[in-house]
């Protein structure tokens, strides 16, 4: 780590990458010029969920990265790009090393100097930053035996944990206490420095670290208001040797002592040695040749045969990769593969290692050879990769291999780490064919909850319990239980690293179904495995895909229903003969409404609903023949998704029913059906309507009365279909109009600002090839089964409108000529009398019943400097967390919040004589006109009058609302003046909620 240690790089408006610095592109090395950046660092098609710029965050944040597994801050400055263009520089470093700093970048020379000399110091502590010690370290080793001097860390153990019970505001207490109490004790280090959030670094004479007090340091209580804290610290050293070492790299090597060495001197601290230091070295070699091996195809794969335990066949194998460098020689996969992994480099081994295991099997049933299946690793970061999932469906989609020929190991970490993710993908691996195996069983993260909540094939014993089997009786009782429970769920286990026939004939007497390990074959070469299955064709499995089958086995209902309890569904047991209740779970039970009541000998149907019978949606009258089925169940207040299956307990047939409740999804799925036909009905006759999914930019249906819209079907994207409709527009300019309204990117940004219809009158082309003025329209609606943005985009023929306009005004001109001067006049004033009222109510929001943007904009520009020279002052308002009460409570609901609040503003407007508009959406804005007008006094009186109002819904409910509000009275015109209100409100929705802010 250099000593600028910030990255920075900028993207426009439109998530584009513009450009980059070195450091940044060093921590993702992924960036790419031109692409959005959260393809190229997520994968993902539209901003990252905790996206700084998307959710308008100002100042520095601190997020977890998950490819590199740490923290860091991230502070994304709005800038000028050029050319009437504004987009936003994100500045990255370590958390704590720039958290004193806003991090923006300097706008001139004095910005610039300010910025560099406060980076040196950390306000929490009061004391240096990382650059801080490195600048005042250089100073004094410049000045003395370098070797009289030694860096010394310390961290907090589970620090995390801490910030999670006494909050930042504690968290950060407890830093500044333990710093004190370092920097003033026996150690009276020279420099002193928090370098991250819990991370402090000092310069210390060698001759103190000899101390044998280090317990006191190690170990600390804290003690405020009634609340005690023990803590435990790690301590690293690095005793400085090296004279032409940067400062910089002491750090780094302290901290490599941190992660590598065992605290054995110096009463629990890690020393830095020769062999941390080759570590180092290693790690950054192996860094740089990565690449270069990878294109020389360096990286070779080996074979591990795994063997059935009962009659010593060939079931399978598993691929493992060896590096072989032209210079070094033979590199082992325990130093690159954690150091590829830390690099966020791994997932390009992993694709390669996929299509070699691909080539082989091919390769070998091409020529006629044996071939058995093969497993491949996947990484943790490998869920994150798109090129890579899609290898997987890509080559397992065009292989003309048998299924289960090319099968998938994960380990239990990525599975506990990434949850739904990793059990989605691994669901859609094995509906292509492949088998999943859950690799490294018992080394982390195991429990039986895991197990029973994703779909695994195999379970693989981790060999650190195999190796132990001679020594430890506790890891024998482990290994047997584990092969049980495996058995009794119909899973098959595998045991990893068997080197000795003691261990073998343990696994024998238990039952373990396949052995993998030194016993029977070590790892081999693509050739030498090859000649292998050759050499011993008869001993290879003609069932040879049996390590990956399922068991068939009876229920064990311990089994399940632990199963059942750790996912946190319910489970029911009952008798079809009489409908008797043999068990219920907990979460049954609750559901029932009296958890506390016997359900033993009830009847399922009198102790969960009440009735005297069997209930119409009763599970076991939808069995219908099968005996275990996938069933949907709506008894009026729930909705369960369950699985139902007759089995035997105890020599009785029993009926056994398990699942979830899913009402929430199905009620929004029902909300989101019953928006969608609202607007379907509502569009008239012989017109054409097109539903698209914006957010993963697929076109879904064309449909409606009109035969134009009905041609265009299968369209590949969301802005293919808006070109082809938009060129039923007759003009060029037109059609570009047409695309700038209804592109995806302008869709999806109008419902960033919460704007759900998009309307534009334009003329178009219809069925029968004449050109007519249409009102087309996009309806923004949310799908909450994948939570896809849709649109629904249909047209509406208001030539008839256009005509009659037109008729009114060829009227007027003709009783001009007609009549004589006194019934013109009162005649045309008849008129316009009429379209003044159609203007204005063009101008009103019929929904606030207050004038709206047009309305706003009419008034100030036709009135010129008369009015819009006098506005003293301009307001802007904004609902707080708004889309939460249309999520919550409906549409229905959010119009009737805003029309309260239109109603409010509109009687408080009229006492304090300040108009209010409906700016857009939930946005409103106020102008005043008379200079002597408080108009801080004005948004205060406003904000608790709105603070006091209340929305009551339909069904009683009442919500309260709040509001951000910003102003100006800066004289500079009104249109920018309301441009600066409304970055005010924006300043002020920083803030918290009911806030009010100025920019002046």
């Amino acid at each position: 780590m250099s000593d600028q240690s910030s990255g920075v790089y900028v993207i426009d408006q439109d998530y584009n990458i513009v450009s980059y610095n070195p450091t940044i592109k060093a921590m993702y090395p992924q960036l790419k010029k031109g692409e959005k950046c959260h393809r190229c660092l997520m994968n993902l098609d539209e901003p990252c969920p905790p996206c700084p710029v998307a959710n308008h965050i100002c100042g520095p944040r601190t997020y977890m990265d998950p490819i590199r597994g740490i923290y860091e801050t991230v502070d994304a400055v709005e800038m000028d790009l050029g050319g009437g263009q504004m987009g936003h520089a994100l500045v990255c470093s370590t958390v704590g090393e720039s958290e004193m700093v806003a991090a923006k970048l300097p706008r001139n020379r004095d910005e610039l100097k300010k910025l560099l000399e406060q980076e040196y110091y950390d306000a929490l502590t009061e004391s240096y930053s990382r650059k801080g010690f490195i600048r005042e370290t250089e100073r004094i080793l410049k000045e003395n035996d370098q070797r009289d001097y030694a860096i010394v860390m310390f961290d907090i153990y589970n620090f995390k944990a801490v910030n999670d019970i006494f909050g930042i505001d504690g968290g950060d207490q407890i830093l500044r206490y333990v710093f004190d109490c370092l920097k003033t004790s026996w150690l009276q280090p020279a420099v002193s420095a928090r370098i991250e959030s819990d991370w402090f670094v000092f310069l210390v004479e060698r001759k103190r670290i000899e101390s044998t007090n280090w317990s006191a340091l190690l170990n600390m209580e804290w003690h405020s208001d009634h609340q005690m804290l023990h803590m435990h610290l790690r301590c690293e050293i690095y005793e400085i040797e090296n004279r032409q070492a940067a400062v910089s790299n002491m750090i780094e090597w302290a901290i490599l002592a941190k992660e590598c060495a065992e605290r054995e001197e110096y009463g629990g601290c890690a020393i830095f040695n020769e062999t941390m230091r080759q570590s180092y070295i290693d790690r950054a070699e192996i860094l740089s040749n990565f690449q270069n091996s990878l294109n020389h195809q360096d990286f070779k794969i080996y074979f591990q045969p795994i063997i059935r335990t009962a009659d010593e066949k060939i079931v399978s194998a598993e691929a493992l990769v060896r590096w072989i460098h032209p210079s070094r020689g033979v590199i082992g996969p325990n130093l690159f593969i954690p150091t590829l992994e830390k690099g966020g480099l791994i997932t390009r081994l992993d694709r390669y290692m996929l299509k070699q295991v691909y080539a082989f099997q091919e390769k070998m049933m091409a020529q006629g050879l044996p071939f058995v299946p093969v497993s491949v690793n996947l990484s943790r970061q490998d869920f994150y990769n798109e090129h890579l999932i899609n290898d997987i469906f890509d080559l397992g989609g065009r292989s003309a291999l048998p299924e289960g020929f090319v099968n998938y190991e994960v380990t239990e970490t990525s599975v506990a780490i990434l949850k739904e993710n990793c059990a989605y993908l691994l669901k859609q691996i094995q509906q292509m064919g492949a088998h999943i195996l859950l690799d490294d069983f018992g080394s982390g993260y195991s429990s039986l909850g895991m197990i029973g909540d994703y779909s695994f094939d195999v379970v693989k014993i981790d060999k650190s319990f195999i190796d132990q089997i001679a020594t430890k009786s506790v890891v024998r009782a482990v290994i047997i239980s584990t092969i049980e429970m495996c058995h009794k769920i119909g899973l098959k286990t595998v045991a990893e690293g068997v080197e000795t026939a003691e261990q073998l004939d343990f696994l024998k007497r238990h039952r373990c179904d396949y052995i993998q390990g030194y016993y029977y074959a070590k790892p081999m070469s693509a050739a030498a495995f090859s000649e292998y299955l050759v050499s011993f064709e008869d001993k290879i499995a003609r069932d040879n895909t049996a390590v990956l089958q399922p068991m068939e086995s009876d229920v064990d209902f311990d089994n399940l229903i632990d199963l059942v309890d750790h996912s946190g569904q319910f489970i029911q047991v009952c008798c079809p003969e009489d409908y008797t209740m043999v068990f219920a779970n907990a979460m049954t039970r609750q559901v029932s409404g009296h958890p506390d009541k016997s359900y033993h000998g009830e009847k399922c149907y009198q102790y969960m609903l009440g009735l005297d019978g069997p209930c119409g949606h009763c599970p076991m009258k939808q069995m219908g023949t099968e005996t275990e089925k996938e069933i949907e169940v709506d008894d009026g207040a729930h909705i369960f998704a369950l699985k139902g299956r007759y089995t035997h307990w105890n020599g009785r047939k029993v009926f056994i029913e398990y699942g979830k409740d899913v009402t929430n999804t199905k009620t929004s799925h029902r909300r989101y059906t019953s928006h969608l036909r609202s607007i379907l009905e509502n569009i008239p006759d012989g017109q054409g309507v097109f539903h698209v999914d914006l957010t993963a930019d697929r076109w879904l249906s064309s449909g409606g009365h009109a035969q134009n819209a009905r041609n265009l079907q299968n369209i590949e994207d969301v802005d293919t279909l808006v070109r082809k409709v938009g060129a039923f527009v007759p003009s060029k300019d037109g059609q570009e109009k047409f695309f700038e309204t209804f592109n995806r990117q302008a869709q999806l940004e109008a419902y960033a600002r919460n704007k759900h219809q998009i309307i534009l009158e334009t003329q178009s082309y219809f069925d029968d090839h004449s050109i007519r003025w249409a009102r087309i329209t996009a309806q923004l609606i949310d799908n909450p089964e994948n939570g896809h943005v849709e649109s629904v985009i249909y047209g509406v023929d208001i030539s008839k409108e256009k005509t009659h306009v037109e008729e009114l005004e060829i009227e007027r001109k003709r009783q001009q000529r007609q009549y004589k001067k006194e019934v013109l006049e009162k005649e045309a004033e008849t008129i316009w009398d009429s379209y003044s009222q159609a203007d204005r109510g063009r101008r009103c929001d019929h929904l606030t019943g207050l004038n709206n943007r047009l309305g706003l904009y009419d008034t100030l520009n036709r009135a010129g400097r008369e009015i819009g020279d006098l506005v003293q002052a301009v307001m802007m308002l904004d609902i707080d967390d708004f889309r939460k009460v249309n999520d919550t409570y409906g549409h229905l609901a959010g119009d009737l919040c805003l029309q309260t609040l239109g109603r409010t503003i509109a009687e408080f407007g009229e006492k304090v004589e300040v108009p209010f508009y409906r700016y857009g959406g939930e946005e409103f804005v106020g102008i005043v006109l008379d200079a002597g007008q408080d108009i801080q006094e004005i948004a205060s009186q406003l904000m608790e009058v709105i603070r006091r109002m209340r929305v009551k819904l339909e069904d009683g409910t009442e919500i309260s609302l709040t509001v951000s509000i910003g102003y100006t009275t800066k004289g500079c015109g009104w249109q920018r003046m309301v441009d600066l209100a409304d970055q005010a409100m924006y300043l002020a929705k920083r803030r918290g909620k009911n806030q009010v802010a100025c920019v002046d």
